[in-house]
This record gives structure tokens, sequence and C-alpha cells, in this order.
């Protein structure tokens, strides 16, 4: 029985410690906004997460990348049969450029309607800083 116990622990222990790796990313963004300085910084992820150049949280940047979503719209860009909303929420735009686990990232984000506000405030809020006039 204690033969069991370490054998299970053992596995717990591995599946924790393998937790800890991001997916291979190497991202810069560049945010503009007409009233602000324009914004670069990059992401970097893989073993440890990293976020050079903007006061955002690297663990969590690097975590959103895991998600099948965020990958998709950043590789693969919105969907083109996608309904938005005709609602515009500022003139912010973030262009993302580099590579995720090896797939080309050449992502472009505005605000200009439903689906932009909500990929800069939803889907990407851990790559994107808060846009400017939102909350102030």
């Amino acid at each position: 029985m204690r033969t069991l116990a370490v054998t299970v622990l053992a596995f717990v222990l591995a599946g924790c410690a393998g937790g800890d790796a991001y997916p291979g990313a190497d991202l810069a963004v560049v945010v503009e906004h007409p009233d602000a300085p324009t914004l670069s910084y990059r992401i970097t992820c893989g073993e440890t997460a990293r976020v050079e150049g903007a006061d955002l949280d690297a663990e969590a940047a690097c975590s959103s990348l895991a998600d099948p979503v965020v990958r998709t719209r950043l590789v693969d860009g919105p969907p083109a049969d996608q309904m938005c909303t005709e609602m515009y929420g500022g003139p912010d735009t973030a262009g993302i450029s580099g590579t995720l686990d090896g797939e080309q990232v050449t992502a472009e984000i505005d605000r200009a309607n439903g689906c932009g506000i909500h990929d800069w405030d939803e889907l990407l809020a851990d790559l994107l800083p808060a846009a400017r006039g939102v909350g102030e």
C-alpha cells in the first residue's frame, strides 16, 4: 500500500512540475492611440514567462497563449463569418507579430466594433494593456 501511495504522489508531483512550462512564444506587440505615445513590448514564453517593455503580468500573458481560442485568433485571425455589433470602442490599435509554438502570428486588433472590443477587453486582456479612455 505504501508503494502505491508513493507512486501516486510521484505522478502528482510530476504533473505539477510540468505545469510550469508555457507555450513557446516570441511576440512583438505595438499598441497605438492618437493621444498617447506608441507602446512597444515583447512577450516571450517557454520555460519562463517574460514581458519586456510593458507593465503586464508575464505569467498571465503566457498562460493565456495556451488557450486554443486565443491561439486561433492570433494565428488564423478572426472568423470570416463573424458577426459583430456596430459599436465603436475607440481608436486604439494593436499589432501582434512573431511566433507561437512555431506558427507565424500576424494579428491586428482594433476597437472599431463589438468583436474588436471583445477581443481587446476579454479574449486578449492578458496580452494587451487597457484601452485608453476605458474606465477613466
